[in-house]
């Protein structure tokens, strides 16, 4: 969850005050690209893997943070890598550093007795295992709190047990941070399906799931925080785009609020809190406002831009729907910064997408951009051959496999990571798909969770003992 600061006391009394917040990010602010990757970790277990527990967590934590990585803990047995921005034309410089950045943590991470796991669902942690081994904090504790009381059952597997990939991008207008949500959410059921790193199985439960995209399909139960904006499929224009977000910002549900001592208000069943009613209450804080829009989770998502001291200095683009995995940070990266931000590639992809009967236009496009993601997420086997527009989305993968490979063909550090892109986008052999064959029961990929790490450990040396805290 992201954090805000809770000193933020100017008032925000109407949605005209808060259009005032969406100007673009100073000049030196344009044209950036980051990279944020969360990292499930497991060892071996009894009978099963298991995953770390808090002071686990939180040795990692502080050696990597003491040397010098913006790293994050999720909420349980999970560390995130945030990479520092970069200018979207040293997008592969970025792929290439986050391959040694990471590769950092995993030196950490195996020092510890743990290895970082190939899929975005550890298949054998339960929610009782994630709740048992949560890294406890006000923010979470609260979170957690109302999911289980004012949301439908299960919704709070996403916090507990899912992991991902995101970028973001700053735009120098708004009238790029439209094109670029546009692009993201038209590009948002490749991604899906492209990424998609399932084991096939979730919460231990030994009955497989092929037939949907788990992960998004527990973000559904947001209900209109999830998914597709209703803000973003009712604008025509940039300027139809950020007052409509303004509004959904006022009305969508908080989790909590912050009251002005910095302690928390938390929604009830009877009592769902929103910006809106905050406005009534006289806790209409910047604080608030900058909280009410993380409690929404769409597949692109409107975030703060901030400056080196944390100050928020415009909005970016977050790109949300990839797997975390093993390729998937290098893949997700390449075949982002290739197509959403403008640019020459970001043209031809414009023009690729009205070949698949996409004008550009939400409103207009509304209908294909929604079934383009159903057939993506609900694919029922078929994984990424679906429907994508007026065609099929193989053909479009493998039409935006040549746009990528174009585009980084004078980047030669990265062509092994462009390869891997390319080969996934052409066969449309994501994980998930190979591994139907490879794991066709929970006993097969629970054994070779135990066995692979085994291998791993073996090969790290100074070890933490297995049954250190």
């Amino acid at each position: 969850m992201t954090d805000v600061k809770k000193d933020k006391h100017t008032l925000i009394h109407t949605e005209a005050e808060a259009r005032r917040l969406y100007t673009p990010p100073p000049a030196g602010f344009h044209g950036m690209v980051g990279l944020e990757v969360e990292m499930p970790l497991y060892r071996p277990g009894a009978a099963k893997p298991e995953i770390p527990p808090p002071a686990a967590m939180a040795a990692m934590h502080k050696l990597l943070k003491e040397a010098g990585y913006d790293a994050q803990l999720e909420p349980a047995g999970v560390l995130e890598y945030a990479s520092p921005p970069v200018k979207v034309e040293d997008a592969a410089k970025l792929v290439a550093q986050a391959r040694e950045d990471i590769a950092a943590f995993e030196k950490v991470i195996g020092d510890h007795g743990y290895a970082r796991a190939p899929f975005a669902i550890m298949p054998t942690t339960t929610p009782q295992d994630a709740l048992d081994n949560k890294v406890s904090r006000e923010r979470l504790e609260a979170a957690l709190a109302v999911l289980n009381e004012v949301y439908p059952p299960g919704l709070s597997n996403v916090p507990l047990l899912t992991t991902g990939v995101q970028t973001s991008f700053s735009p120098k207008s708004d009238a790029e941070l439209f094109r670029m949500a546009y692009r993201g959410y038209a590009l948002t059921p490749l991604i899906v399906a492209a990424m998609n790193s399932s084991s096939g199985y979730a919460a231990n439960d030994d009955v497989r799931r092929d037939d949907v995209h788990l992960r998004t399909k527990y973000y559904e139960d947001y209900g209109t925080a999830g998914g597709i904006s209703a803000a973003f499929l009712k604008a025509a224009n940039p300027e139809q785009f950020i007052r409509n977000h303004i509004h959904e910002v006022f009305d969508n549900p908080m989790f909590f609020a912050y009251c002005e001592d910095g302690s928390l208000m938390r929604s009830t069943k009877d009592n769902v809190l929103t910006f809106r009613k905050l406005v009534d209450m006289g806790m209409n804080t910047l604080t608030n406002y900058e909280l009410a829009e993380t409690f929404l989770y769409n597949d692109i998502k409107i975030a703060n831009v901030r400056d080196a001291e944390g100050q928020v200095v415009g909005k970016r683009v977050e790109i949300r729907a990839a797997d975390s995995g093993l390729h998937q940070p290098a893949s997700t990266l390449l075949l982002t910064a290739a197509l959403i931000p403008d640019g020459a590639t970001a043209a031809k992809f414009d023009r690729l997408l009205k070949d698949y009967g996409f004008t550009g236009n939400p409103v207009a496009d509304a209908g294909l951009l929604k079934a383009a993601r159903k057939s993506a997420v609900e694919h029922n086997g078929r994984f990424m051959d679906v429907a994508f527009g007026t065609g099929r989305l193989r053909d479009f993968a493998a039409d935006v496999a040549g746009l990528v490979v174009s585009h980084y063909e004078r980047d030669r550090g990265v062509q092994a990571e462009v390869s891997k892109l390319a080969e996934v986008l052409l066969s449309g052999n994501s994980d998930a798909k190979l591994n139907v064959a490879k794991y066709p029961t929970l006993v097969d990929v629970t054994r070779e969770l135990q066995a692979t790490t085994v291998k791993l450990l073996l090969k790290s040396p100074g070890l933490a003992p297995k049954n250190a805290a």
